[in-house]
This record gives structure tokens, sequence and C-alpha cells, in this order.
């Protein structure tokens, strides 16, 4: 196979899934963690994902009035990111959503995890979708 050949779409290795215990606050029969399951999302899914973290705002007043500043909630995106990717369980689930009283898999995100281990998924949702960074160093990044 010529170098070239190497990246037509048959070649490519498909991303698995990746399995994780998030939360110990769900274990199975024998006291262990369950582990949650992530998979990639398509880069056009993702691209909404950003879209949905941006807010654009007009200028009103200064030497900008009249342009726009543009403002990408980084922390957003990392929850939504999270969500998107998680496929078990299954936050889209009516009854999983009933028993927790939120509409959406966001908000049941919120309500089945504590800050830190919403943390701990967004980790794994960047790591199945390819991102080298940490998320503490996307947060420093963002700062600066």
């Amino acid at each position: 196979m010529n170098n070239l050949q190497a990246f037509f779409s048959h070649n490519k290795k498909q991303q698995d899934n990746i399995k994780k215990p998030i939360s110990k606050s769900f274990i199975d029969e024998n006291g262990n963690a369950i582990e949650w399951e992530f998979a990639p999302i398509s880069p056009e899914r993702d691209a909404e994902l950003k879209t949905e973290s941006t807010k654009r705002s007009l200028i009103t007043q200064g030497k900008r009035k009249g342009q726009y500043n543009t403002d990408f909630d980084h922390f957003k995106y990392q929850r939504l990111l999270a969500v998107e990717s998680i496929v078990f369980p299954n936050l889209n689930d009516k009854d999983l959503q009933d028993s927790y009283g939120v509409y959406g898999a966001t908000e049941l995100l919120g309500k089945m995890l504590t800050i830190g281990e919403i943390t701990e998924a967004a980790k794994a949702a960047q790591e199945v979708n390819g991102y080298d960074l940490e998320l503490d160093d996307l947060v420093e990044e963002v700062k600066n």
C-alpha cells in the first residue's frame, strides 16, 4: 500500500468508545462503580455545539460601536460535549429524566453528578473526541 492509500476511508481506523466510572454514586450489585460509555461525535455536531456556546453582542458605545463582540462559553461547550458524547446511561431516556424531575439531557447530567464528576465526564468526552489537552489546560488557555 502506498502512503496515499493509507488515508483512504476503508483504511481509517474507527475510534472506539471508551468506558469509565464517572461517579461512585452509581454502583452495581458487587459495589463497583458503574462505567459510563462515551462515543465520539461528528465534526458537524461539534460545530453546532460550538455555535450554541458562542454569544455575539452588539457594541453600542465607544470606538467599536456597531461592531460585535464574540464570547465563547468554554464551560457550556464542555458540558454540551460531555452530554453529546455519553451513550450510557442514555441521558435522553424519559424515565431516567422523570426520576430526577428534569427535562433534557443537560439538566439531567447536572442533577445526576457533582461538579467534580461533571469535570470527569468532560475529560472523558475530550479523550474520546481526540483532544490531547487536559481540561485544566483548556481552562487556563481560555483565561489567558
